[in-house]
């Protein structure tokens, strides 16, 4: 993920360039202050938005389709305050580590 360029940029194993995947916002879709990702078994793009970004997770298809997203500002269950790192578990559960919240 690229947090001033606010986009996750794709390489190859020797460091190639590929493409970008998103754009720069604050809707659906768009990302603010991308922080970490990883990748679900099927190839699917979840990302973490904190720093006073969109405080979300978004989930893209590798070639850079919006597919979701959930979360958003706040302390209550399913919320976050600057959600910071992503990782998935062989079941495929997610885990999201959250800065600001307690």
């Amino acid at each position: 993920a690229n947090y001033y360029g606010y986009c996750i940029s794709i390489f190859t194993l020797d460091g190639n360039y590929v493409k970008k995947v998103a754009t720069t916002g604050t809707g659906r879709g768009p990302l603010s202050r991308p922080i970490s990702l990883t990748i679900d078994m099927y190839g699917f793009i979840l990302v973490t938005e904190g720093y006073n970004g969109n405080n979300r997770v978004s989930i893209f298809h590798q070639d850079g389709t919006f597919i979701h997203c959930f979360g958003s500002k706040g302390s209550a269950n399913g919320q976050f305050s600057d959600p910071s790192g992503i990782a998935l578990s062989p079941n495929g559960t997610v885990y999201v580590s959250d800065r600001g919240n307690k």
